[in-house]
């Protein structure tokens, strides 16, 4: 505890807000991951009659379980592992490094960042949002999922930016 009191004493005010940034963005994954992030609704009209034939609200762990029950597992790893396993990944090892600072795991967290792509994920169920709303037969509506996935995603960058503000600084000022 002492040295967590140390650490801390020691940070900027950007590190210090980065990783409180941090902590709060991962605790918005969990509900992000596990809500219902978008109903899709899909009908048919026939005969002047309206014909429902779908009617679904999936959460992104339901997608990536319904993704491998439909053969198609490949896909759901994908969802699963740069949306979910390499964001909780990055967490660790931000806390890691902030308990224990060294260049090694500077770069490893950085490289890990990269590999880390929530934020297109958040892109592509806007994407597919929008494309059902512009049909007549399919709307989509976003739940609260998806509003916890995308402050997570947000608030993670935000971390991001403010843990390496100390060290863009100083390139920057030493490039002057």
């Amino acid at each position: 505890m002492k040295r967590m009191v140390t650490l801390w004493q020691a940070a900027s005010w950007p590190q210090r807000v980065g990783l409180l940034l941090s902590l709060v963005s991962y605790g918005l994954l969990y509900p992000g991951v596990t809500e219902p992030i978008m109903t899709v609704n899909a009908n048919l009209s026939v005969l002047g009659m309206k014909i429902q034939l779908l009617n679904e609200t999936r959460s992104i762990w339901q997608t990536v379980l319904f993704l491998q029950e439909q053969g198609y597992r490949w896909i759901g790893w994908m969802i699963l592992t740069f949306s979910v396993i390499f964001p909780a990944i990055k967490a660790v090892m931000i806390v890691w490094l902030w308990l224990s600072p060294s260049a090694f795991r500077s770069t490893l967290t950085m490289v890990l960042s990269k590999w880390s792509m929530a934020d297109v994920f958040v892109v592509a169920l806007l994407i597919a949002f929008f494309s059902a709303q512009a049909t007549n037969n399919v709307t989509a509506q976003l739940e609260d999922g998806f509003y916890w996935f995308t402050a997570f995603c947000v608030l993670s960058i935000a971390a991001a930016q403010c843990l390496t503000w100390p060290t863009h600084h100083a390139q920057r000022v030493q490039a002057d």
